[in-house]
């Protein structure tokens, strides 16, 4: 959870930049700026530099999900402290005056669009021109959902000037994916993808499982005078930026993991009712990767901006 090292220790930082986030949420930095809201917030850690978790830039939606949780401030989920927690980002005030303003802040939004659930995101989709993961977003509350190379920042270097509509992109991706499925042998490639991703998992899990111990390794070779203060900082950031990366190879893998088609005779039909954390799968699976180009003049076909890079199964 970003903010903590570990349950109940803190990652100095990652505390710090949540608790400016709060302060300007409250107004408590600045008496000329006031109270912000959160997409201010988060358009000034983006251009300070912070990144989330795993690597990404803020979205509103993340800091929302990460200040509601009550283990922000040590909190369980009915609100009591949780035994032995430590040391906690926010105070449980702080986090019980935080509530109260979002609860103030969503009364007097409009009712939001629903939200669309995109197909590509979380590197499915990149830009052509300089290779960023795509986001999901709305030019404005009325526009329709579309993906977009997100503006560049201190730490993600990407050109910000590619985007396309969701369904302009989705569509023909799934149209493709349908016909690469029905080709002779697709099924006997798509049980030997499943198993290249289910094997793949199984060694990030141990490799994620034994950082504790890599962890500790480090500290105790620092604490015996076996390591100088310069190497032993730059091998605990080692490992947690690889534990970092680790964590969100995992987690994308783990969305083809549970993809029930065997047996399914008309892919189409299964398609049209299959639901989205499905398709999404059968998607990622087949797919390693979607460059979207940038918009041609005088061209309007959505199949002449993809470029697709087929999986391919270990031999």
């Amino acid at each position: 959870m970003y903010g903590y090292a570990s349950p109940g220790v803190l990652a100095p930082a990652e505390a710090s930049a949540l608790r400016n986030a709060v302060s300007r949420l409250f107004g408590e930095v600045s008496k000329d700026e006031g109270p912000q809201s959160e997409g201010e917030v988060v358009r000034r850690m983006n251009q300070e530099g912070l990144t989330t978790a795993r690597g990404n830039p803020w979205r509103r939606e993340v800091l929302h999900r990460l200040l509601t949780n009550p283990r922000i401030a040590g909190l369980d989920p009915s609100g009591e402290p949780i035994e032995g927690w430590g040391e906690s980002v926010l105070t449980p005030a702080q986090f019980f005056r935080l509530d109260a303003l979002f609860t103030e802040r969503s009364s007097q939004r409009a009712t939001p669009r629903e939200p669309h659930e995109y197909l590509l995101t979380g590197g499915g989709a990149t830009c052509g021109n300089c290779g960023t993961w795509m986001t999901g977003a709305r030019v404005h509350s009325d526009a329709p959902p579309s993906y977009r190379c997100p503006p560049p920042t201190d730490s993600v270097k990407s050109c910000g000037s590619v985007r396309m509509n969701a369904d302009r992109l989705e569509d023909p991706v799934a149209e493709q994916v349908l016909a690469e499925l029905l080709k002779p042998g697709a099924q006997e490639h798509l049980e030997a993808l499943q198993a290249d991703v289910e094997a793949e998992v199984a060694r990030l899990r141990q490799h994620i499982e034994g950082a504790d111990a890599r962890f500790a390794s480090i500290g105790d070779l620092h604490g015996r005078g076996l390591m100088v203060e310069s190497a032993f900082l730059a091998a605990q950031k080692a490992n947690k930026d690889d534990l970092r990366l680790s964590r969100a190879r995992l987690h994308y893998l783990e969305q083809m993991t549970d993809l029930p088609i065997g047996g399914v005779h008309d892919l189409v039909h299964w398609w049209n009712t299959a639901p989205h954390a499905s398709k999404k799968a059968l998607v990622l699976l087949e797919i390693e990767q979607v460059r979207v180009l940038p918009q041609q003049a005088g061209s309007n076909d959505p199949h002449g901006r993809i470029q697709i890079k087929w999986r391919q199964a270990v031999a």
